[in-house]
């Protein structure tokens, strides 16, 4: 997939209509939270918006500050895009389209229908399921995610980062949510995986992770692939798209204490393969809005 040149990137990034940014509440919530703190050398999980995070301890520090920011910068775009919740699947195109935009290639992100194969529907154990299979069971970033379910489910339904997912992620009887992990690979280079999944079911959502349903009363989609992000187009874009999600990130993003990071999940060099940086183009941010989003 082409890189999308630089400026008309940056004129998307400055046009791309959000919704409007949320207003710090009276009483104490997860925007009350200390600031972020992005690991180094230790595996780290993170609730970002409607999407869960999960890097490896061997991915960089500036990796996850991207897959925080580029996968929020994207839901906001899409919802500023797409205002139904009931819209899901223009939702995601809107998503998808929008990390391309930004410096992100991407595979083929076609939604399939989930097959349950026992008589109750449960979401966390889908996403394991397809992680492990876009993945491989070995992987260090799968087991990173097993463990930061493993610590969402013993917490209690109140908890800030259980309301945080929740509120951004569902709407009546259906839910709309993603999972992001990156890890560095044997050979030294760096994988992300993105999977996006959308939930319905015939009775009210509760809550999205955790709660058994009925299969036969329960529909689960998912579109899963393999992403690349091209440092060299979005080394450019940084400061731009952190500046647009200033007044949206202490609302959105919050980190979920892990214990130590498992045997051999240790740091490694990365290798990146840089990208071409595109022509100069002249066009305006409404513009690029209409043409990376249409």
């Amino acid at each position: 997939m082409p890189v999308i040149a630089s400026a008309l990137s940056r004129a998307f990034i400055e046009g791309v209509k959000l919704p409007e940014a949320p207003r710090r509440p009276a009483t104490r919530s997860v925007s009350d939270t200390p600031p972020l703190e992005l690991k180094a050398t230790e595996a780290q999980s993170l609730v970002v918006g409607s999407g869960l995070i999960a890097a490896a301890a061997s991915v960089p520090q500036q990796t996850r500050e991207d897959l925080v920011n580029c996968t929020l910068f994207a839901q906001l775009a899409a919802s500023g895009a797409v205002t139904d919740p009931k819209r899901i699947a223009e939702w995601y195109d809107a998503y998808f389209k929008t990390l391309t935009a930004i410096g992100w290639a991407q595979s083929d992100t076609q939604f399939e229908d989930y097959d349950f194969k026992s008589k109750t529907a449960e979401a966390h154990k889908a996403i394991i399921k397809v992680l492990t299979v876009v993945l491989g069971p070995q992987a260090a970033a799968l087991v990173v995610v097993q463990t930061v379910l493993e610590a969402l489910q013993s917490m209690n339904e109140d908890s800030p980062w259980i309301t945080l997912f929740d509120r951004q992620s569902k709407s009546g009887k259906s839910a709309r949510f993603q999972v992001a992990t990156a890890q560095i690979d044997p050979g030294g280079l760096l994988q992300v995986a993105l999977v996006g999944f959308e939930l319905v079911v015939k009775a009210s959502l509760t809550q999205v992770l955790f709660v058994k349903y009925a299969s036969n009363s329960t529909r689960l989609k998912y579109a899963a692939g393999k992403a690349t992000i091209y440092e060299a187009a979005l080394q450019d874009q940084r400061e731009a798209i952190a500046g647009r999600l200033a007044a949206y990130r202490s609302s959105y993003v919050a980190q979920i204490p892990l214990p130590p990071p498992p045997p051999g999940a240790g740091v490694r060099s990365v290798s990146r393969g840089a990208a071409a940086p595109g022509t100069g183009v002249s066009i305006s941010p409404a513009d690029a809005s209409r043409l990376l989003l249409k």
